[in-house]
């Protein structure tokens, strides 16, 4: 069994987006309409099952678990993204997309990312911009720097939201990210939350923002939501060279 697969077994990595559409982020406070405007709800048949961030008119960030089943990439005629309305149900504008490009070297948890093409260029508004990705090298926020995150993912309680909610993280200690997930490397960090609190199912590739930077997306969660550990994410400043080609 390859050591990826026992991590798996040994510690119950949960990914945050794989089948979930119902919920929000654990914690948090309901996001003002024009706060997020670059988080898009990524959709399978027409259901949420992911976040997503608009980085260009016509290109979207999410994780790469969030477009395959069963590890097959699922068909584009399946997907789209709502873009432009804090709900999940309603508002703004569905996007349906024209192909997804997931990052050559992606294998379940590591270089857990896609570029997705929309079928056409979104309108910029106040609830509809881009948002930037940190640049190659650019280091992270200092240990217990707040980060903003927000999605749509389940709650404690289980019980659903048809709106984003906005949750401050804090970035968590090295050590605490090495005790939660051995792979940890530069390709990757883990904000720290309160117990009950953090990212959950359908929060999966939805963007941890900092000075106003895409610093990172969405990736995992360690045993159940909430728990004593720190929630892992993808650092987008080392793969910022891949994501740069696929706008180009």
């Amino acid at each position: 069994m390859q050591q990826r697969s026992l991590i798996l077994g040994l510690i119950g990595l949960t990914l945050v987006g794989v089948c979930h559409a119902s919920g929000r982020i654990m914690g948090g406070e309901e996001a003002d309409p024009t706060a997020t405007p670059y988080a898009a709800s990524l959709r399978v048949d027409n259901a949420h099952v992911c976040g997503a961030c608009i980085i260009s008119e016509t290109k979207i960030l999410t994780t790469a678990h969030c477009v395959h089943r069963d590890g097959n990439l699922i068909d584009v005629k399946r997907l789209s993204c709502r873009v432009g309305s804090t709900n999940q149900y309603a508002g703004g504008r569905i996007v349906t997309v024209e192909s997804v490009v997931v990052h050559p070297d992606y294998y379940q948890l590591t270089n857990n990312l896609a570029v997705i093409t929309l079928s056409s260029a979104l309108a910029y508004t106040e609830r509809i911009k881009a948002i930037p990705v940190a640049a190659s090298g650019e280091a992270l926020p200092a240990e217990g720097s707040e980060v903003s995150v927000a999605g749509w993912g389940r709650t404690a309680d289980g019980t659903t939201s048809y709106k984003i909610r906005e949750l401050s993280l804090k970035v968590a200690q090295e050590s605490a990210c090495l005790d939660a997930y051995s792979d940890h490397n530069e390709n990757s960090f883990c904000l720290a939350h309160e117990l009950k609190e953090g990212t959950c199912h359908g929060d999966g590739g939805s963007g941890a923002v900092y000075g106003d930077k895409l610093i990172g997306l969405t990736n995992f969660v360690v045993g159940a939501c909430g728990s004593r550990y720190p929630d892992v994410f993808v650092r987008l400043s080392s793969f910022y060279d891949w994501i740069q080609e696929q706008i180009a």
